[in-house]
């Protein structure tokens, strides 16, 4: 090999370790980016639970110092009103439906 051969080997030698270096870096900063941002994420999480486990102790903490309303007693008529409004099926007795 003549010597220009070896020193271009020795360069893109060279090149190549640092391109090495590089990407190593951005994937180590890009990990530490993912990384913030998932525990962004996780307070974030646990900060909307606290507040649902909070509302939903002070609701219980409600419930318990009301007693509860009594239920409201629907009249008859309304019921037979209801049951009176059924849907028609079919055609109408004495109708042929001819054209």
């Amino acid at each position: 090999m003549n010597s220009s051969r070896v020193e271009e080997v020795a360069a893109l030698r060279v090149q190549k370790k640092l391109d090495r270096q590089a990407e190593e870096e951005a994937n180590q900063a890009k990990i530490e980016a993912e990384s913030k941002a998932h525990e962004a994420n996780m307070a974030r999480i646990a900060k909307k639970m606290a507040g649902i486990a909070a509302a939903q102790s002070n609701e219980l903490e409600s419930a318990v110092e009301q007693p509860a309303e009594p239920a409201a007693v629907k009249p008859k008529a309304a019921a037979k009103k209801a049951a009176a409004k059924t849907k028609s099926r079919g055609r109408p007795k004495g109708s042929k439906n001819r054209k």
